[in-house]
C-alpha cells in the first residue's frame, strides 16, 4: 500500500490511498486541476482512482470532488447525515453512502469509518493498517480502539494552545477550536501516539493552523513527548508532503 499526501490544512486536504486493485482519495479540498499538479510533482495521478471518500461537508475537504468524479468517473463515498446536508451539491454523480456501523469494500479493499467529533457529521478511515483522523475536538473511542493496530496514521496536530489562546483570533472562534468539536491540538495528537501508537512506523501530524501553530512547534512538542521511536513527518499546508509504503 501507498500513501500519497496532496495536502493537509484548512486551505484544503486531499490524501491518495493505492494499493494492487484499488486507489481511493480521502477528500478532494482542492481544485482537480492543483491536486494533479501535486500529484504529478509525485509521480502520480487520479487516472486509476476508484473511489473519493469525504470524512466531512466542510469546503476545505470537497471542494474538487465533483469535477474529480466526474473526470474519472469516480463513485463518491459519503457519510448518511453528509448527504442529507450537502447531497444535492453532486447531481448525477454516483453518491454511495455510508454508516459508522458499517465496514464497507472498494475492489477488496477493507474500509473502516471512525467516528470523529467535529462541528458536523464526521469520520476518519482506518484502510489497512492506515489511519486517517483529521478535523476532531477530541480523540474519540473509535480512535483509540484504532490505534493500537495501525502501522501508520496521518494525524490531526491543528494548533499550539498558547499560540491559540494568545493569538488573534475572536474569543468565539477561539472556543469552537479548543472545544471538543473542533480540532485536536499538539498535545493531544503527540499523547496519542506515545500511549497507542506501539505498532506505528510512522506518524504523519496534519492540518496544522497557519496562524496557531508552526511545524517547528508541532515537532518539538512531538519530539517532547513521544519517547518510542516513530519516524514522523509534518505535512504541508501548501505543497505536497510525499509518499509513503506499508
Amino acid at each position: 500500500m501507498e500513501i500519497s499526501v496532496i495536502a493537509s490544512g484548512s486551505n484544503g486536504n486531499s490524501c491518495l490511498v493505492e494499493e494492487k486493485k484499488a486507489s481511493v482519495l480521502i477528500d478532494a479540498g482542492h481544485s482537480a486541476r492543483e491536486l494533479e499538479h501535486r500529484l504529478s510533482n509525485l509521480g502520480k495521478s487520479l487516472e486509476n482512482i476508484n473511489a473519493i471518500l469525504l470524512t466531512h461537508s466542510h469546503i476545505d475537504h470537497i471542494r474538487g470532488a465533483a469535477v474529480v468524479a466526474r473526470r474519472y468517473k469516480a463513485q463518491i463515498y459519503m457519510l448518511n447525515e453528509t448527504y442529507r446536508e450537502i447531497g444535492s451539491a453532486f447531481p448525477k454523480l454516483k453518491i454511495k453512502r455510508f454508516s459508522l456501523s458499517a465496514d464497507f469494500r472498494i475492489n477488496g479493499l477493507a474500509i473502516k469509518p471512525v467516528e470523529t467529533s467535529h462541528d458536523v457529521p464526521s469520520c476518519g478511515f482506518v484502510i489497512g493498517r492506515f489511519g486517517i483522523f483529521t478535523d476532531t475536538g477530541k480523540i474519540t473511542a473509535g480512535m483509540r480502539a484504532a490505534m493500537p493496530k495501525l502501522k501508520g496514521v496521518l494525524l490531526e496536530s491543528n494548533h499550539d494552545i498558547d499560540m491559540l489562546i494568545n493569538g488573534p483570533y475572536p474569543p468565539f472562534l477561539k472556543q469552537r477550536i479548543i472545544s471538543e468539536y473542533g480540532h485536536l491540538n499538539n498535545i493531544c495528537a503527540s499523547q496519542l501516539v506515545e500511549e497507542l501508537g506501539g505498532n506505528l512506523s510512522f506518524a504523519l501530524l496534519g492540518h496544522l493552523s497557519a496562524i496557531n501553530n508552526t511545524p517547528k512547534v508541532a515537532s518539538s512538542t512531538f519530539e517532547t513527548i513521544v519517547k518510542k521511536k516513530v519516524e514522523y513527518s509534518i505535512c504541508s499546508r501548501d505543497r505536497e508532503t510525499g509518499v509513503w509504503e506499508l
